[in-house]
């Protein structure tokens, strides 16, 4: 007896997202450390007002903590600017793009992954410098998406110990019940119909055991300090998004439960006519 299951799939795709955030989280600490090694400029960037005198801008909502600076460049910070563009395209560019467009600009990249503030100060297009203060602005965008990854990653972690539990279960009944459909029912005397009908029972007892327990997994929310918390069931819809069930392990397990009540029912007709 086979029975219809989307859980063996279900895992092959959370192993593969496993990977594919570590190579994330590598590409961030790679990026990290590049930015990290840059020169920073020595100063802000001072330039012409309208009015013909000299301006240092000072941070604000509009920067988002990154200081904004007007009128001439410093070229060593430039340059820093150019470095950063470059590295962030070389290892951060490449996992983000994946589940989106590779014609995706470099810096709608940057912003979606960075922030906004981040983005303009980089832009090439803008009088941003890489100061110190940026680049400390950039080393806390990276902190917060190692800190987001780190907590996809336990959601991840979750969700395999859960599809593996499923697994396991779900192997061991449904090896039960192609071993017990090997012997017809109509060979079975009335005590062995009885333990048939309670080894059915204890298995559908089981089954729905684990989904409650797969319900309460949903429910649960992965949080590293107050800042960032990922809930679990947005993200199997994200996981099984391609799938042809929302839920593979509750439509499996449930599925499941109705096959063993059905053996169930057939069971207790026998009885009923041999009793």
């Amino acid at each position: 007896m086979t029975v219809e299951t989307h859980v063996d799939r279900a895992r092959d795709r959370v192993a593969a997202e496993r990977d594919g955030a570590a190579d994330e989280r590598r590409a961030y600490e790679r990026f990290g450390s590049v930015v990290a090694s840059i020169p920073t400029a020595s100063g802000p960037t001072v330039g012409p007002t309208a009015s013909g005198g000299e301006t240092d801008v000072g941070t604000g909502p509009s920067a988002g903590g990154v200081r904004a600076v007007v009128g001439g460049k410093s070229a060593a910070s430039t340059d820093g600017c150019g470095r950063v563009r470059e590295a962030f395209d070389e290892t951060v560019r490449p996992h983000s793009v994946a589940d989106r467009s590779a014609d995706e600009p470099l810096l709608a990249t940057v912003r979606e992954e960075l922030g906004d503030a981040v983005a303009v100060a980089l832009s090439p297009k803008t009088d941003h410098g890489l100061t110190p203060r940026l680049a400390s602005a950039i080393g806390s965008a990276v902190d917060d998406r190692l800190a987001e990854l780190a907590v996809f990653d336990q959601t991840l972690t979750r969700e395999a110990a859960s599809l593996r539990s499923t697994h396991e279960t779900v192997r061991e009944v449904t090896d039960w019940l192609a071993t017990a459909d090997e012997t017809p029912l109509s060979t079975l005397g009335f005590d062995e119909l009885c333990r048939r009908h309670e080894a059915l029972t204890e298995r559908v007892t089981t089954c729905e055991s684990l989904l409650a327990d797969r319900q309460a997994v949903l429910d649960r929310t992965a949080s590293r300090g107050a800042a960032v918390g990922i809930r679990h069931r947005p993200t199997v819809a994200y996981l099984y998004d391609d799938f042809p069930v929302s839920y593979p392990v509750l439509s499996t397990v449930a599925r499941l439960v109705e096959t063993l009540s059905e053996c169930q029912r057939a069971v207790r007709d026998h009885l009923t006519r041999r009793a």
